[in-house]
């Protein structure tokens, strides 16, 4: 199978919100990426958090079976270290093969509560060329 997806994401609008309500797991407001690897060997991530007020942090490092797909929440990345609540961020995922990434955010706080999902930018569109 022809590899599909890029090895290098960004998402410029991380903020994993504050206050949540309702059971854990399912109702905890956060940051997520869904991870599609259809590549037949495990893909490797490197994930490096920006703030605005400080130097990046990372590379939080994560594994994506082949021929898989696998939701990493924001929350869960604790080393180095983990990612405050409530705070703006942005995350480079660079990946060793071609992955295709998806973020979403769920806000369990929120009356009602609410989800979006958008992909992540690509590469190619952060260069203009080919992978």
């Amino acid at each position: 199978m022809e590899a599909i997806g890029r090895r290098r994401w960004t998402i410029s609008g991380g903020h994993i919100p504050l206050e949540s309500n309702g059971p854990e797991p399912a109702f905890t407001s956060r940051d997520e990426i869904a991870v599609l690897n259809c590549s037949g060997k495990a893909a490797r991530l490197r994930i490096h958090i920006h703030y605005a007020d400080r130097p990046a942090v990372g590379p939080y490092e994560v594994e994506v079976a082949g021929r898989r797909v696998r939701r990493i929440r924001f929350n869960d990345l604790i080393f180095p270290e983990a990612l405050p609540l409530g705070e703006d961020f942005g995350a480079v995922i660079e990946a060793d093969v071609p992955v295709v990434v998806q973020f979403s955010r769920f806000d369990g706080g929120a009356q009602p509560r609410n989800a979006v999902a958008t992909a992540a930018y690509a590469e190619r569109n952060l260069r203009g060329g080919r992978q």
